[in-house]
């Protein structure tokens, strides 16, 4: 019983350190709430982008695939220079592509949270509502760096590079257009050409049609295979072998028929033509050092995309609450809405900003600044800020 005894004046020793402990524990259990909360959103967002980001892409290049097969299809654009502008074409959507990408993905992260009842545990909890943007930010802020170093970069260069391909499309000659099965008349409107369909691998050219304008009526060429030769100077010539030319012959109504083993005729490319120098094209330091009202609208417009990229993400967090009484896809038909209205304003004010319309310091911060506002009244509405402000007296 003696060694007992110190008991009685150890309890209030321990009841001094437990009060003593509480608020420290309470901040604690807040910051590793707030810290399990921001690693289960980020994880979410960073998930459901990849799924968001396949389908987008896949969206996108496919349509524009598609639209560039039809083409090659039609003879306007060669096959062999299908990939090279789909792979430019890319390059020049990829930046909005991951600004749609993590808007939807944090939008569908936040909504789900809120469908589950998750967000009002962590409110119970005490994770107050600026805890929301942390993780957001820290699963966003890479991507929007990506945005911005497309944007300011490689899109200026894919653009150069797209407007020289189709500088050499147009550069090409005649022949190198042709599609089989497909009637393709030339730039200049002389001659129209058919071939049935390529063999050896695309080496030759058979059944070969050819029709010709001349100012003694037109001449139809046919043969039964052809194809392109280059001789010592460089020249190319289409080499057409064992078939028949049909020309007006003296009188009217008549024609003279040829027939040959071999007819080389000489193909004539157009003069290249060097790209024109627009704004998209142009480097982002040669934008800064220009005065031009057109380089001033496509160097705010680079800026435009990383900063809506940022302000969209932020967006997500009010448009992420969803009211159990409404329905399921109000939040989202709202969300394509305000997209939809800020991406049209952000094209109209740097149209007018182009044109000299609108100065470049209002153009540029105009729209984003009224979507900040947006943003903050729906945050002070969905916080119930309005209704405390009301019932102060």
């Amino acid at each position: 019983m003696r060694d007992h005894e110190p008991a009685p004046d150890a309890a209030p020793r321990s009841t001094e350190s437990s009060g003593a402990g509480a608020p420290a524990s309470g901040v604690a259990s807040r910051r590793l709430l707030s810290g399990l909360f921001g690693r289960r959103i980020s994880g979410e967002c960073a998930s459901v982008a990849l799924g968001v980001f396949a389908v987008l892409f896949g969206i996108i290049v496919t349509a524009h695939l598609v639209r560039l097969l039809n083409r090659a299809a039609s003879g306007s654009v060669a096959a062999d220079t299908v990939l090279a502008a789909m792979s430019f074409q890319t390059l020049n959507l990829f930046p909005l592509v991951l600004a749609l990408t993590i808007f939807v993905a944090a939008l569908i992260a936040l909504t789900r949270a809120h469908r589950d009842s998750e967000m009002v545990v962590w409110f119970a909890c005490g994770v107050p509502l600026r805890a929301f943007m942390v993780p957001l930010l820290r699963f966003a802020l890479p991507f929007i760096a990506l945005v911005a170093l497309l944007t300011l970069f490689v899109r200026p260069w894919a653009v150069t590079r797209s407007l020289e391909l189709q500088s050499e499309l147009q550069s090409r000659d005649e022949i190198a257009l042709v599609a089989p099965g497909v009637f393709k008349e030339t730039r200049s409107g002389k001659k129209v050409y058919f071939v049935e369909r390529f063999a050896d691998f695309g080496q030759s050219l058979a059944e070969l049609f050819i029709r010709s304008a001349d100012p003694r009526g037109d001449s139809i060429t046919v043969a039964r295979s052809g194809n392109v030769e280059r001789n010592d100077k460089g020249d190319r010539y289409l080499v057409m072998r064992d078939g028949h030319r049909y020309e007006p012959g003296g009188d009217p109504g008549t024609w003279r028929v040829t027939r040959f083993e071999r007819a080389d005729v000489l193909i004539q490319p157009y003069d290249k033509e060097s790209p024109g120098g627009s704004a998209k094209s142009r480097s982002t330091a040669e934008l800064f050092a220009s005065d031009r009202p057109a380089d001033i609208a496509e160097l705010q417009w680079r800026f435009h995309m990383p900063i809506a990229a940022l302000l969209l993400v932020l967006l997500a967090v009010p448009l992420g609450f969803v009211n159990p009484r409404a329905k399921r896809s109000v939040n989202l038909v709202l969300a394509i809405l305000i997209y939809a209205v800020y991406s049209n304003a952000l094209s109209i004010t740097n149209a007018w900003v182009a044109q000299g319309r609108l100065a470049p310091l209002p153009g540029f911060i105009l729209v984003h600044v009224a979507l900040g506002a947006v943003i903050l009244a729906l945050l002070a509405w969905q916080t119930g800020m309005f209704s405390r402000l009301r019932g102060r007296p």
